[in-house]
């Protein structure tokens, strides 16, 4: 008997934008559900809802109707300091363009969500260390975001994403603004995550990108139209 959890439980979730008098229906009745330790790679083309329903696991928004349940958590009863505390203890960002503070080095950049945690200086600069150790940036921790590489970058924000050990990991489009072998070099560091139990969602529109999940999820138009267990990591930077 399997002792894996139930992390995520999405069920007939819609979203809808009001533009006015316009309804924007970005999200259709979507269900989905995902394990703990999962490597899940989101997909679909421009305007599917990808990035909406990622904002909704996130809890950045909240869905029009349906039920979201983040680790055994209805969301929908939460208020908004709920709401930010379960973002702060329990789920991580990687984004794009890295959103990295530019005056503050790598170390401070890490260290910033264990300061909003309440985590005591002495930890939490031995963990910010220990992190970029990690991602292998020991030699580049008190460098600022303008001296490091795209590369560079990317992996100082998701040590900085990992800082309070989050239950799940959403990253959207995190090789978008990479070279080829950088994008290899941080695809590799969320296998090894993964490796370790870290459940880990990723939101791309590159089938290459997306074979490096166990699990290929497809949106188009709102809905989900696709899902697909992976036997293997298989991408094409794995070959």
């Amino acid at each position: 008997m399997s002792n894996t959890r139930r992390l995520v439980n999405a069920v007939d979730i819609h979203k809808v934008y009001r533009l006015g008098k316009v309804e924007v229906h970005a999200l259709r009745g979507v269900t989905l559900q995902i394990d703990e330790g999962e490597f899940v790679a989101i997909m679909g083309p421009s305007g599917s809802g990808k990035s909406t329903f990622m904002n909704l696991l996130g809890c950045l928004d909240r869905p029009t109707k349906g039920i979201y349940q983040f680790d055994g958590m209805d969301v929908s009863k939460l208020d908004d300091d709920q709401l930010a505390e379960l973002r702060s203890r329990k789920i991580g960002f990687v984004f794009q363009s890295f959103n990295l503070l530019p005056r503050l080095t790598a170390l401070q950049n890490v260290e910033l969500p264990m300061i909003y945690a309440g985590v005591d200086t002495r930890k939490r600069r031995q963990s910010a260390v220990r992190l970029l150790e990690w991602v292998g940036l020991a030699d580049r921790i008190n460098h600022r975001p303008s001296e490091l590489s795209g590369g560079e970058q990317q992996r100082v924000a998701i040590a900085r994403a990992i800082a309070n050990s989050p239950k799940l990991l959403l990253a959207d489009e995190p090789t978008g603004n990479l070279d080829s072998r950088s994008g290899e070099e941080i695809l590799r560091v969320f296998r090894r995550l993964n490796e370790d139990g870290m459940t880990i969602v990723l939101v791309t529109h590159d089938q290459n990108v997306a074979r490096w999940a166990k699990r290929i999820v497809m949106f188009q138009d709102g809905q989900l139209v696709d899902d697909k267990m992976l036997e293997e990591f298989d991408g094409a930077y794995a070959r």
